[in-house]
Formats: structure tokens, C-alpha cells, sequence
């Protein structure tokens, strides 16, 4: 025997939970834990984070379901608390996530300093060059970086990453 709440809409079920139905939530959480899991797995690797945020996710769903308003769709509000938790953790983990490009090298300081020359190369611009050599000869991370570029924290990760490309590029052979 099925759930008897499993023909009705999302905003209908959480109506439902909203005033005690239990039902209600298994039939919603059925229908969405595949894609909640699918939001997390996207954007995280450790399987053992992707399982604790799914369930706070869910914890914070239950627990906020009186906030609801049916006038707004239920996966859009379920996104939101995905994305909140998702945020939360990352900041509480102090973890950083870095979407690395095909552009970008992952090259040792020492092959840098054995092998390139970065004042010889004419297509990067002074604060590029600065901003490699802060980064690969001295080890600096971005927030030293920009303070002595003088510039912001995103913009040293610009100056960084733009440098690589016209590297890459140089030594390729490319032009840019």
C-alpha cells in the first residue's frame, strides 16, 4: 500500500507537514533526497561532508517548516536550505574550494625558478609578474598577495591566474 499523500503537489504536502502530517514529509522526502543528494555531490568530493550536510539539510527542513509559505515553490525553498547549509559548512570547515580551470598549471617553485624566467617575459604585465613570484617563489597566499600588490583578494587571484595563461601560452608557443 502506497503513501496516500503521494498523488499531491509539493506545496500541498508541505501544507500538510506544516499541521502535523508525517506522511506528508516521507512522500516530499522521497521525492527529493535524490536531488538534494545530486546538489551536494556536484559540488563537493568527501562523501563523509556530503552525508552530514544532507542530513542538516533536512534537520534544518523540519525544523523551519513552520517558515513555509505555499505562495513560493517547495524545491526552490528546499534549494535555498541546501545551498545555506552547504555555505555553512564550508565556512564552519574553513575549507577551501577551488574550481581549477584547464588555463591554470599546477607547477612546483622550484620548476619556476629553474626554469622560467619571469622578467623576460614580455606579455606579462608588471603586476602579473609580482603577483607570480609572490605566489610561486615566496609561497604567499592570496591575502599577502594583494596587500602587496595593493590591490583586492580577488583581483591578486585574477593578476595569479591571467600570468599562468600567458605562461602557459609562451610556452606552448601560442600567442595571446
Amino acid at each position: 500500500m502506497g503513501n496516500p499523500f503521494s498523488h499531491l503537489e509539493d506545496e500541498k504536502l508541505m501544507e500538510l507537514y506544516k499541521n502535523g502530517e508525517n506522511m506528508a514529509f516521507e512522500v516530499i522526502y522521497l521525492r527529493h533526497k535524490d536531488r538534494v543528494y545530486s546538489y551536494l555531490d556536484k559540488r563537493l568530493s568527501d562523501k563523509n561532508i556530503i552525508e552530514d550536510i544532507f542530513q542538516s539539510i533536512f534537520v534544518k527542513f523540519h525544523n523551519s517548516r513552520h517558515l513555509y509559505s505555499s505562495k513560493h515553490p517547495l524545491l526552490k525553498w528546499i534549494y535555498t536550505i541546501c545551498r545555506s547549509e552547504l555555505l555553512d559548512s564550508i565556512k564552519k570547515n574553513k575549507a577551501m574550494f577551488v574550481q581549477l580551470s584547464e588555463d591554470q598549471l599546477s607547477v612546483e617553485p622550484t620548476e619556476l625558478n629553474d626554469k622560467i624566467d619571469l622578467d623576460s617575459i614580455k606579455t606579462l604585465s608588471e603586476k602579473e609578474k609580482q603577483a607570480l613570484k609572490l605566489r610561486y617563489y615566496s609561497e604567499e597566499d592570496f591575502i599577502e598577495i594583494s596587500k602587496a600588490l595593493n590591490t583586492s583578494e580577488a583581483n591578486s587571484r585574477k593578476l595569479v591566474s591571467r600570468g599562468i595563461k600567458k605562461l602557459k601560452a609562451k610556452l606552448l608557443g601560442e600567442t595571446t
